[in-house]
This record gives structure tokens, C-alpha cells and sequence, in this order.
């Protein structure tokens, strides 16, 4: 009876955890200077994302996130877009849950009385920065994707991942003890 029970509740978790949301963590590293033509290896950038595939195509879309960040930016978080005192716009968005492929298009400006800064990345082609101040400084930046970039992507355990497996261990081991008994 208690195994059939804890069989049930098990499965009843295992359901209930198979549409729930997922977290993302992933990054890109080396990248080619469009400036100077170098490629720095050691170059990193990353990011998070968060969400469901509620329509069960095997890929996450905009319209299907709660949580973006990208380059230490906050771009949408449970719905909101929390970019602090500048404005950030994540444009497109997809990450296909089968061949782990990440695309996505960000766009951020800051400005106050004394500076103006934006930047923008179009992933798997460039990432850019600009800015400058009221007293004639300037920066700019184009970094390039190439071959030699790599993508790296992890899937984060959400909390009730992990409920789930104590579950399931723990009931594991009650039938295994069980078995001894008799």
C-alpha cells in the first residue's frame, strides 16, 4: 500500500516538474577586436535566461521568457524589464531545447547630464559598444563572433528539480529496505 503510494506521489512530481519553467546560464568566449583585427581568446561575455516552453514546439521564444540578462544587464524579469537607469530592449529571442542553438538580438542606452553610452549585440555576429562624455571623450567597440568563439550552455536545476529527485532517491530506498525485510 505505502509503496504504491509513494509510486504515486513520485510520478505525481515527475509530472508536475516536467513543464515546469528552466533556468539558463551560457556564455561566449574569444572574440575578434573589429578595431584592431586581434583576437583575444580569454574574451567573455554571458548571460541567463528563464522560461517554459508552453507551447510544446521544442523552442523557447521572447513571448515565453520570464528572466533575461546578458552582459550584466537585466533585460526582462518576470515580465518587467528591470534595466535600472538606462533602457534595455531584447528583440528577438529563441533557444532551440534540441540542438541548444541561442539566438537572440539586445539593444541598451544609458544617458545622465555628463555621458551617453549604448551598446548592442546580435548573437553569432557582433557585439558593440559606444559612448562618449560632454568633455570629448569617446569609446567605441565592434567585437566579432568567428569560428573560434565558443558557446557554452547549462541548464540550472530548479528547486523543485531537486525536491523531485529526493523523492524519488528516498523512495528508492524505502522499497529497497522493504525487500530486505522480506
Amino acid at each position: 500500500m505505502w509503496t504504491k503510494l509513494l509510486c504515486a506521489a513520485a510520478l505525481g512530481a515527475a509530472a508536475a516538474g516536467a513543464s515546469a519553467e528552466t533556468s539558463w546560464d551560457f556564455s561566449y568566449t574569444g572574440f575578434l577586436n573589429g578595431e584592431t583585427n586581434v583576437f583575444d581568446p580569454t574574451l567573455r561575455y554571458s548571460g541567463s535566461f528563464a522560461g517554459e516552453d508552453s507551447d510544446g514546439n521544442g523552442e523557447l521564444d521572447i513571448t515565453e521568457l520570464t528572466h533575461f540578462s546578458w552582459d550584466d544587464k537585466l533585460y526582462i524579469d518576470r515580465g518587467g524589464r528591470p534595466c535600472g537607469p538606462g533602457q534595455c530592449e531584447l528583440h528577438k529571442f529563441t533557444y532551440d531545447l534540441g540542438l541548444s542553438k541561442l539566438n537572440f538580438v539586445s539593444e541598451w542606452t544609458y544617458a545622465d547630464d555628463a555621458s551617453r553610452s549604448s551598446g548592442s549585440t546580435i548573437a553569432g555576429s557582433q557585439l558593440s559598444f559606444f559612448g562618449y562624455t560632454q568633455g570629448g571623450g569617446t569609446i567605441a567597440s565592434n567585437l566579432l563572433w568567428t569560428p573560434e568563439t565558443r558557446f557554452v550552455i547549462n541548464a540550472v536545476p530548479e528547486p523543485a528539480t531537486v525536491v523531485m529527485l529526493g523523492v524519488g532517491l528516498a523512495a528508492i530506498g524505502v522499497v529497497a529496505r522493504r525487500r530486505r525485510a522480506d
